[in-house]
């Protein structure tokens, strides 16, 4: 990016029966079939819904950057 550009940050949570990781990257994923010019994300938090004594969904909180055009 160039002195003038400019980039937009949201927020947002993805989740997965599997781990974190796989939980940014549903987000990731998801919002990149609406949002071009993804250019990095950071995971704020992670956090999991537990049942019966054990994690059932993991959830991971993240932030996605993405260029905005003229």
């Amino acid at each position: 990016m160039g002195k003038h550009d400019v980039a937009k940050v949201i927020e947002l949570v993805g989740s997965s029966d599997k781990g974190w990781s796989e939980a940014a990257d549903t987000a990731v994923k998801t919002a990149s079939k609406s949002i071009k010019n993804i250019t990095g994300v950071e995971v704020t938090s992670m956090t999991a819904q537990v049942k019966d004594g054990a994690i059932a969904t993991y959830k991971a909180t993240v932030k996605v950057a993405f260029g905005v055009e003229d």
